[in-house]
Parts: structure tokens; C-alpha cells; sequence
């Protein structure tokens, strides 16, 4: 690791002039981005000043017209938009936007938003969880797919919210809608957030450390927070594990990270892969509640510490300074597809795993364990804004003495 890029850090960061409400966001989507506004500007706070516009419910937007009038001249840093499930509409048993006609209509979007000058961030659209008029269930898959072939090539940063949505929908989605639950609005709003805060992150100095925390969707709650709790004297981007892979192909995902940090590179990677491993999967690994007939867990203990050590192996190429998180507490009442289980199970071979390959583990689970009323949600391994925001402080201790030594 580089630690003469390190500055000394201090107990009470000072926000700097790129952490202030200087920036302003566009937010354009539809019913759904509306659901989760309240939580994102909880999360956002007085990081930037955020409209929120929703998109034109036609097949064949006129977008010149569209962005003279909620877009240009505006002076936004940063455009966040989720486009599709207009076109996905059914209208007398055929979508508003033909399968064929989406490719000119992505193209004619991005283009146009482009001519703004703002940081461009495209989100997928969320799935219909169960039946829901004007919906069929596979017309969004094939439109988030050639949404996602028409910003990759363009560059513009993707925000995948439909697919992280898709793997926790029993969670996120209310039946028979496309509303997210109050957890979903939760999570989805921290992603949208997270996928933000990265937006800003871009340009700025090469030379401050940069951290890279990688993980479950408990990183995406804490991830906002800790890239708070380090403003001003590191950069903070965040990146996820696996969900539902049988095998995962941890070299394609440690080669995401490694592009993702381009030539500069990450100074530390704090990783966590835990409560993925511990869910619940039916014989497809398709995440089912646990008292589902054949549900069973994802990854046994021996099966999840032998890929670990292969997550390692990959990790180490990246030249990175490691830091293992332990897998925070499940609740003892806890429903859906993580139920309680004895985690020692998976945390303590892991981090003899750790010791034996010179890693330095971030205590999560020791952390949280005597606060689990104080800081997590009920019934649920996620956590509220304020346990989110404990954790982030143990992150921030954790890596300051690991930095500093």
C-alpha cells in the first residue's frame, strides 16, 4: 500500500468544498423513484440540492423537447435516470415501446441527455413482483438488458437497481405491484444514493487514498456514511460480492474492482461475503424463504470458507491493503430467506482464515452483537440509518489504526 498518499487523520473530519450542498442531482424515473424520494433525501441531506422529474408515460418521447424544459440550463453535476417501464406498458396486449424501436429510443435519450454536461448515472428499471396490469414478467428483463448494452458502450455509469431488486423482490416489492415495500424504499434508496455519492467522487485527487468497501447489502447501507466519515481525506467507492451464483467466478468479480480503480488503483479493500452465503436457495439456488419446501442454505460452513480462501487468492492481486469484515448478527426472530443460525460457524474459521493469510478483520459482528435493539431493524439483518451509521464509525477506527501504523 501507499501510505505516503495517506494524510494524518483526525477524531472530527472537516467536509470539504466537494462534500457540501454546492452539487445539484437530477433524479428522473417514475412511480417508483417517487416511493423511495423521502429516504433518499434522508441520505443525501445537505450533500446537494435534488429534483426530482418524472418521465413522459409515451412510446416515442420527443427528448429534445423534454430536456429543454426540465434539463438544460440548469447547471446539474449529476443526472440519475431510470427509463423503461414506460416503454414496457402494455397498451391493447402490445408495450407502449416495441422491442425493436427501444435500441433508437435509449440511443436518443442518453444523447440528448448527454448535451447537459452532468455526470450521467442510468439505473435499471425494478421488477413487478407477482401480477400486475399492463405488466408481463419477462418484458423487463429483456429491457433492462438492452438498456444496460446501450450505456456501457456510452460510458455512462450503470446504477443495476433492477437486478439488485430482482434478488431480494420477496423483501423489496409489495405483491401484486412495483411499489417497494418500506424496507425496499430503504434499500433501494441506498443504492440510488451510493450510486451518487460514487458520482462525485469522480475527479477528484488522484493522490488521496482511496478505499474500496466491498460486500453484502449491509455495505450499502453503511457505505454512505463511511464515504462521510472519511470527507476530506480519503475516497470511499463501494462494489458487491455475489447473490445467488452456485460458483462464483470470484476473478471476474475481483477484475470488476480492479477496473473499477483504474491506474491509481485501491489503497484498502474492506470485504465481507457472509449473509449471502448464509441464505436460503431452493435446488435452482433461487433465494426462497426458509420454510419454503426444499429450502436449504446457500453455502454450507466448510463450502463458504473454501470459497472465501479462493476470494482471497483473487483479492490479492489487486495490490490492496485487506481488511475481512465479519458478517453482522442475524436476529434470533428474523423471517424470509436469512433466518438465525450459529454464525460462529462461518466467522471464526474465517477469520483464522484471515490470520493464516495476514488479513486484518473488522470486527462486525463482536460490534453490533450487545446492540442489535439499538442499531438493527426488527426482524430483519438490516440496520436503521442510525446503526448504519455506527458501523460506519467502526469502519472509520478500524482502517485509521490500520493506516496509521
Amino acid at each position: 500500500m501507499n501510505r505516503r498518499h495517506f494524510m494524518a487523520l483526525t477524531s472530527a473530519a472537516v467536509l470539504p468544498a466537494w462534500a457540501v450542498a454546492s452539487k445539484k442531482v437530477l433524479f428522473l424515473g417514475d412511480e417508483v423513484m417517487f416511493a423511495y424520494k423521502p429516504d433518499l433525501l434522508k441520505l443525501i441531506g445537505d450533500k446537494a440540492h435534488c429534483t426530482f422529474v418524472p418521465f413522459p408515460k409515451v412510446g416515442k418521447p420527443d427528448w429534445e423537447t423534454f430536456c429543454n424544459t426540465y434539463v438544460y440550463g440548469k447547471g446539474y453535476d449529476v443526472i440519475h435516470f431510470s427509463y423503461g417501464r414506460e416503454l414496457m406498458f402494455h397498451e391493447n396486449g402490445e408495450p407502449r415501446g416495441k422491442n425493436e424501436e427501444t435500441w433508437g429510443i435509449y440511443t436518443g435519450l442518453i444523447k440528448a441527455l448527454r448535451k447537459s454536461g452532468a455526470f450521467l448515472v442510468g439505473c435499471t428499471t425494478t421488477p413487478v413482483r407477482g401480477a400486475m396490469p399492463g405488466y408481463e414478467g419477462a418484458v423487463d428483463w429483456n429491457y433492462n438488458a438492452r438498456f444496460k448494452q446501450m450505456l456501457g458502450p456510452s460510458g455512462v455509469k450503470i446504477n443495476d437497481l433492477g437486478d439488485y431488486t430482482r434478488t431480494r423482490l420477496s423483501e423489496m416489492v409489495q405483491n401484486d405491484s412495483n411499489l417497494p415495500t418500506p424496507l425496499g424504499a430503504q434499500l433501494m434508496a441506498e443504492q440510488v444514493a451510493n450510486a451518487v455519492f460514487e458520482a462525485f467522487n469522480e475527479g477528484q485527487d488522484p493522490d488521496r487514498p482511496r478505499i474500496l468497501m466491498v460486500g453484502d447489502s449491509i455495505v450499502g447501507g453503511y457505505y454512505g456514511a463511511t464515504r462521510n466519515r472519511f470527507a476530506g481525506e480519503a475516497i470511499v467507492y463501494s462494489g458487491g460480492t455475489t447473490y445467488n451464483d452456485a460458483q462464483p467466478d470470484w476473478k471476474k468479480i475481483v477484475d470488476e474492482y480492479i477496473e473499477k480503480g483504474g491506474a491509481r488503483g485501491w489503497d484498502v479493500i474492506q470485504f465481507n461475503w457472509g449473509l449471502h452465503a448464509m441464505k436460503h436457495v431452493d435446488a435452482d439456488h433461487k433465494t426462497i424463504n426458509a420454510d419454503q419446501p426444499g429450502a436449504r442454505i446457500q453455502f454450507s460452513p466448510e463450502e463458504y470458507i473454501q470459497q472465501l480462501e479462493l476470494f482471497v487468492t483473487e483479492l490479492k492481486r489487486t495490490g490492496a491493503q485487506l481488511v475481512f469484515a465479519t458478517t453482522t448478527p442475524i436476529p434470533k426472530d428474523c423471517s424470509g430467506s436469512i433466518v438465525f443460525l450459529d454464525q460462529s460457524a462461518y466467522n471464526e474459521p474465517a477469520k483464522k482464515l484471515m490470520e493464516r493469510a495476514g488479513i486484518a478483520v473488522n470486527d462486525l459482528y463482536a460490534f453490533v452483537l450487545p446492540r442489535m435493539k439499538e442499531l438493527m431493524i426488527p426482524r430483519n439483518v438490516h440496520f436503521t440509518a442510525y446503526g448504519s451509521e455506527q458501523l460506519a464509525e467502526q469502519n472509520y477506527s478500524v482502517l485509521c489504526s490500520l493506516i496509521s501504523k
